[in-house]
């Protein structure tokens, strides 16, 4: 029989004491991402999947992780730990995913949707170091707040802004009939970008001769109202603009009813159902800067403070021939020959699925190496210089005079 002596293990002891704390360092230096999203959308979907790629062919997150993530699942990962949270919809919610991220010293936040972004930034701005926030499918940064500018903005917050040009998407009301001279709006006062936006939708609505009458809603069940209220104001169209809301089917169950083709502020929209959906397109490539934005910080390649929030204003339409059907209404051939996809018997032609509504769903097939001296060439484009910063300070203090 063996005899161990206190004297025989104390070295151990000893060793064990040393490596201990380094290996609870190593643990302390992985960052933490928490990565939060207000509902699940497509065009959150789309975004989403170019991040993980993005961390996967940089090595963040390897196969298993990736699985993980894809269910919608938090990860201690290798690399990387990724807090999963999904605010459905839910203010409340969103609080507590935010609260628990903080308690597990998340140093970055990642934020789909402007609602998400909003209630984040507000969470961390007070803080004397917060953590970083990186924000993507997010259209109204600046009207709500979390930036002034691309340049003008706090030093912990980028991200990505799909421009939603509504001068593209009013038109094609008249595209479908150029005779129209009445179209509804359905908006929520309750989220700003809704609110600006069916602002602008009337104002080029007036200056096209096409008078629009906007009825608001703070729950899907004011959707019955609304949208009789508009077919009594002899609408002959619905159109939406930007804002997140629960009641998508209620809509289009509605708009069957009336026999009233609605018309959504994304292209996206036309796959879940919308007859035709107009606006920013290419929420993949804006996911993927966004992770570009990521994996710059992580590997301390960027500031954040001094490089610039991305904008772009890729426009797009798409109809849905099954939604039309069930209107009664046929849809021009204008739109029919213009469209960048068309929804019929519940597929695309064009190869776009449901699922991720855009034909341009992965990253270009490269060497490592040439992909980050190319991903560190966009990023340096971004740089917010002093000559630039004063120059949006100069336009922001004019607009406001």
């Amino acid at each position: 029989m063996v005899k161990v002596t206190i004297k025989a293990i104390l070295p151990l002891i000893l060793l064990w004491l040393l490596i201990a704390p380094l290996a609870s360092a190593q643990d302390d230096d992985k960052p933490t991402i928490a990565w939060l999203k207000w509902g699940d959308s497509s065009n959150v979907a789309l975004a989403e999947k170019a991040i993980l790629d993005m961390l996967g062919v940089y090595g963040f997150i390897n196969a298993d992780e990736r699985a993980l993530l894809d269910e919608e699942r938090s990860i201690e990962g290798e690399r990387i730990n990724i807090l999963y949270g999904d605010a459905l919809f839910n203010r409340l919610e969103a609080n507590t995913l935010i609260d628990e991220a903080l308690d597990k010293d998340a140093d970055v936040f990642i934020t789909f949707t402007t609602q998400m972004t909003q209630i984040v930034y507000y969470a961390l701005r007070e803080f004397s170091d917060p953590p970083k926030l990186i924000f993507t499918v997010t259209s109204g940064p600046y009207i709500t707040g979390v930036a002034q500018s691309s340049c003008v903005k706090p030093d912990f917050v980028i991200g990505t802004v799909p421009v939603t040009r509504y001068e593209d998407i009013v038109p094609l009301l008249l595209m479908q009939d150029p005779d129209m001279q009445v179209a509804g709006a359905i908006y929520s006062p309750q989220q700003r970008a809704s609110v600006v936006g069916v602002e602008r939708i009337s104002e080029i609505g007036a200056s096209l001769g096409l008078d629009i009458v906007a009825e608001p809603i703070f729950a899907s069940p004011d959707l019955y109202q609304a949208v009789a209220n508009l077919a009594d104001q002899d609408a002959e169209a619905i159109i939406i603009p930007i804002f997140t809301f629960q009641g998508f089917s209620l809509l289009l169950s509605l708009s069957y009813d009336y026999g009233l083709p609605v018309v959504f502020s994304a292209p996206q929209n036309a796959y879940r159902g919308g007859t035709i959906g107009g606006g920013f397109y290419g929420l993949y490539r804006q996911g993927a800067i966004a992770g570009n934005m990521l994996i710059g910080h992580l590997n301390g390649n960027i500031d954040i403070g001094s490089t610039a929030i991305y904008e772009s204003e890729d426009f797009a339409f798409a109809v849905n021939l099954d939604a039309a059907d069930q209107q009664d209404v046929e849809i021009s051939q204008a739109l029919l020959d213009g469209a960048a996809y068309i929804v019929e018997n519940g597929q695309s032609a064009q190869g776009v699925t449901r699922q991720y509504p855009e034909s341009d769903i992965s990253l270009p097939d490269m060497p490592l190496e040439e992909r980050r001296a190319a991903d560190l060439a966009f990023l340096a484009q971004l740089e917010c210089t002093p000559e630039i910063i004063a120059e949006q300070q100069a336009a922001l203090d004019e607009a406001s005079e």
